[in-house]
């Protein structure tokens, strides 16, 4: 799934910002804004909404082992 990425939060506060302000939309809403479609069923596309939330909040771990957001020591739940 090609998403566009946010930069990475420089701080705790301005990662929940970015979070309260995914509050209220859609998932289809939410993937627009990463010029991405949602698959047609989720039960097949298990990590896709973690994926999605990773590049709306600007997570940088990837697929490593370690925090999403290890600037801010920070593991996304």
């Amino acid at each position: 799934m090609p998403v566009r990425w946010a930069s990475p939060p420089k701080s705790e506060s301005e990662l929940a910002i970015r979070a309260e302000a995914l509050a209220g939309q859609t998932l289809g809403q939410l993937a627009a804004r990463c010029e991405v479609v949602p698959p047609p069923d989720l039960r097949r596309h298990k990590g896709w909404v973690g994926s999605l939330m990773e590049a709306l909040l600007g997570a940088s771990a990837g697929s490593k082992a370690e925090a999403d957001f290890p600037e801010l020591g920070i593991e996304l739940k």
